[in-house]
């Protein structure tokens, strides 16, 4: 379960928690696992901070960036967060809720936590999110969609004559050659 109660690691300061991860693909967001997350992620509470740290794998599913078909794509991940852990320290009432606030140079991402309950997905999100490449492509020599009409030029040739009539950098070359015989 990627959802934890924090209560108990939050009142207690030196506390480690090791969590593994082992969760069948599922769709977050604007993300989708498509072979289990597997992994780990220990939790420690240093006194005024909360330290999220660990790692874990999984395959994406990406759109290629010329003709948009499925990409599976292999992710490593990385996570590595801290949070200011405010209301513990020389508490005389055990039943005051401490609270987990967000540190001033970080933005908390949203839905990471529902009271003292983190949300690993939302970490493991941020984390597939950074690690995916930019541009990914179904294969090297992928020939993307037709400009004119939209089909996939890897499955499907078509008639289409395209010529690129708005090139703002079609006459570099002459303005080179004019600089080179001045």
């Amino acid at each position: 379960m990627l959802r934890l109660d924090l209560s108990e690691i939050v009142r207690t300061v030196g506390m480690n928690h090791f969590c593994e991860i082992d969760e069948p693909p599922f769709v977050f967001d604007d993300i989708e696992f498509i072979s289990p997350v597997k992994g780990n992620v220990t939790i420690s509470n240093s006194g005024e901070l909360l330290i999220v740290r660990g790692s874990f794998k999984s395959t994406i599913s990406l759109e290629c960036a010329r003709c948009l078909a499925d990409v599976r794509q292999p992710i490593d991940g990385d996570i590595l967060e801290q949070f200011a852990i405010i209301g513990v320290e020389d508490s005389p009432r055990r039943d005051e809720a401490p609270a987990i606030v967000q540190d001033e140079d970080n933005e908390m991402p949203e839905g990471l936590f529902e009271g003292l309950v983190i949300d690993l997905r939302v970490l493991i999100r941020q984390s597939a999110i950074l690690n995916a490449p930019l541009n990914v492509l179904c294969r090297e020599d992928c020939k993307g969609l037709c400009p004119s009409c939209g089909k996939n030029r890897n499955l499907i040739s078509c008639d289409c004559s395209f010529e690129a009539t708005n090139r703002p950098f079609a006459s570099l070359p002459e303005l080179f050659r004019q600089k080179d015989t001045e």
